[in-house]
């Protein structure tokens, strides 16, 4: 009885984890996105003026984020789908 309680509290910390996780990377791609409209409206604005500088920072800044991006990305997956792994585990001990 006492391990069904123990688990059962782990179950419920995991699901607070993934949860508080999830809603993180939601907040992380908004910012993000946010970021790549901005660079996105610097670059058109660069081309309808035909600056350059505006083209090639604009350029260079989406590139930069980017890739960052997809690190983050691959960071939080990964800690997603470890936290969803753990989940499955814990009510599978639970059943």
């Amino acid at each position: 009885m006492n391990q069904t309680t123990e688990s059962a509290a782990v179950g419920k910390d995991l699901s607070e984890q993934l949860t508080h996780k999830e809603q993180k990377f939601k907040r992380v791609k908004f910012y993000f996105n946010a970021i790549f409209a901005l660079c996105f409206i610097v670059f058109a604005l660069g081309l309808v003026w035909m600056n350059v500088m505006a083209i090639a920072s604009s350029f260079i800044t989406a590139m930069m984020f980017g890739m960052a991006y997809l690190g983050v990305i691959m960071i939080f997956e990964e800690d997603i789908k470890e936290i969803k792994i753990k989940l499955e585990k814990s009510a599978s001990v639970n059943i």
